[in-house]
C-alpha cells in the first residue's frame, strides 16, 4: 500500500521531469526538434508540440504546429538538426543582425522561423500569421473536396502507393505539357514582337534564337505549375524532398539557358546598331561583352545551384573575394591592361582599321581584346593595353 501511496505521489514529478527533459526551447535546435519530434508518427504528442508557439489556446496552438510541419512536408523541405544552431543566444548575421532568430530555410520558405523571446525560443509571431496563406498556397481549397470524392477503389495500392496518387500525377503531367505547348507560342509570339519594336526589322537568325529562347521559358512556367501542384499528391516528406530538388535543379539550369539565350539576344540586337555606326571599335566591343556577360550568367547560376545542395556560398564568395585581392595583386599588369582596355573603349583614341605608332609598335589596328590590341604591319604585334 505504502508503495502505491508512493508511487501516484512521485508520478506527477516523473511527468514534470520528463516533460522538461523532453520539451526544451531553449535554443533554436531544441525548439525545432520539439516541434517536429512530437508531430512524428511514432513519438505524436501534439500537445508538447504546440509548445513551441507562444500567445495561444493549446487548441489554436496544435492547429498551427500541425500546418506549420505539413507546409514544411508538402514542399519537400527536410530540417537537417545538424545545422541548426545550438546557440541560446544565436543571430541571424544576413540581414537580420539586430534579432535573435533563425530562419529553417531562407531561400525556399523565409517565413518559417523561430526567435527569441524572454528565455526561450518559440516560432515568430510573423511565421504564426502566415501560416494559413502558406498551406492553403501549398494544399489548395479544392484538395479537400477531391478527398471527399476518391472512392474507396482509390486508395488501394500499387508498388505501396495510392491509386489516386498516381492517376493524379499522369493528369498532372499531361495538363504540364499542355501549358508548355500553349505558352510557348504565346512567349514566342510575344518576344518576336519586342524584337521588332526594338529593331525595327526583322531578321532571320535572331528569329531563331528567340524560338529557342521561348522554349526554355515555357518549360519553366509548365515547372511552376507542377512545384505548385505536386503538394496536392500528398507523397510524403521523403518523396517531396527529392520531387523538389530535382525541380530547383531543373528551374536553375533553364534560367541559365534563358540568360544565355537571352545574352545572344541581346548581342545580336546590338551587333545589328554598331554595324550602323561609322566606327568598327564598337563592333569589337560586341565580343568582349557578350563573353563577359556570358561569364556573369555562368557563375550566378553556379552559386544558386549550389546552394539548392546546401552549400553556403557566403563564405565561399567571402574566401573567393579575399582570394581575388591577392590574386590582383599578385597579376597588377593584367588588371592596368584591363582598365586600360576600358579606357580605349571609352575614349576611343583609335578605330578599327586606323594607322597607329606607339613606340617601335607601327601598323593598322586589328583587334582590340581584353589584355592587348592586335596591330598588323609586315607582320602582327601585340600592344599592351595599359601603354
Amino acid at each position: 500500500m505504502k508503495k502505491l501511496l508512493w508511487l501516484f505521489l512521485l508520478l506527477p514529478i516523473l511527468t514534470t521531469a520528463q516533460d522538461s527533459i523532453r520539451v526544451d526551447m531553449s535554443t533554436p535546435h531544441a525548439t525545432v526538434y520539439t516541434h517536429l519530434y512530437f508531430l512524428q508518427s511514432d513519438s505524436y504528442e501534439p500537445k508538447k508540440a504546440a509548445k513551441t508557439i507562444l500567445g495561444l489556446s493549446e487548441e489554436k496552438a496544435i492547429e498551427k504546429a500541425i500546418k506549420i510541419k505539413q507546409v514544411l512536408d508538402g514542399k519537400g523541405l527536410y530540417v537537417d538538426m545538424n545545422r541548426v544552431p545550438t546557440n541560446a543566444n544565436y543571430k541571424d548575421t544576413i540581414g537580420y543582425s539586430s534579432y535573435y532568430r533563425y530562419v529553417l530555410f531562407p531561400e525556399r520558405m523565409p517565413q518559417i522561423y523561430v526567435e527569441k523571446i524572454g528565455d526561450n525560443w518559440y516560432y515568430s509571431t510573423e511565421t504564426i500569421n502566415k501560416i494559413e496563406s502558406l498551406y492553403k498556397s501549398v494544399y489548395p481549397w479544392y484538395i479537400q473536396k477531391l478527398q471527399n470524392i476518391i472512392p474507396l477503389s482509390g486508395h488501394k495500392k500499387i508498388m505501396n502507393i495510392e491509386l489516386w496518387k498516381i492517376i493524379g500525377l499522369l493528369i498532372l503531367f499531361v495538363l504540364a505539357y499542355i501549358i508548355f505547348l500553349i505558352v510557348k507560342r504565346i512567349a514566342f509570339f510575344i518576344l518576336l514582337k519586342l524584337q521588332q519594336q526594338i529593331t525595327k526589322n526583322t531578321n532571320l537568325e535572331v528569329n531563331k534564337v528567340i524560338k529557342k529562347l521561348a522554349h526554355p521559358i515555357s518549360l519553366l512556367v509548365a515547372l511552376s505549375f507542377i512545384d505548385k501542384a505536386f503538394p496536392s499528391l500528398q507523397f510524403g516528406l521523403t518523396t517531396n524532398t527529392w520531387v523538389f530538388l530535382a525541380l530547383n535543379i531543373a528551374e536553375t539550369v533553364f534560367w541559365i539557358y534563358v540568360f544565355l539565350k537571352l545574352v545572344k539576344v541581346v548581342m545580336r540586337i546590338y551587333g545589328e546598331f554598331t554595324e550602323r555606326t561609322h566606327g568598327r571599335l564598337d563592333d569589337q566591343l560586341v565580343p568582349i561583352l557578350h563573353s563577359f556577360l556570358t561569364g556573369v550568367v555562368i557563375v550566378v547560376g553556379i552559386l544558386r545551384l549550389l546552394v539548392l545542395f546546401g552549400v553556403d556560398t557566403t563564405t565561399m564568395i567571402a574566401g573567393a573575394t579575399i582570394g581575388g585581392l591577392a590574386f590582383a595583386l599578385a597579376s597588377q599588369d593584367t588588371v592596368k591592361n584591363l582598365i586600360g582596355t576600358i579606357m580605349i573603349f571609352l575614349d576611343k583614341p583609335f578605330h578599327i582599321d586606323d594607322w597607329i605608332e606607339a613606340g617601335e609598335v607601327v601598323g593598322t589596328v586589328e583587334r582590340v581584346g581584353f589584355r592587348s590590341t592586335q596591330v598588323r604591319a609586315c607582320r602582327y604585334f601585340y600592344l599592351s593595353n595599359s601603354e
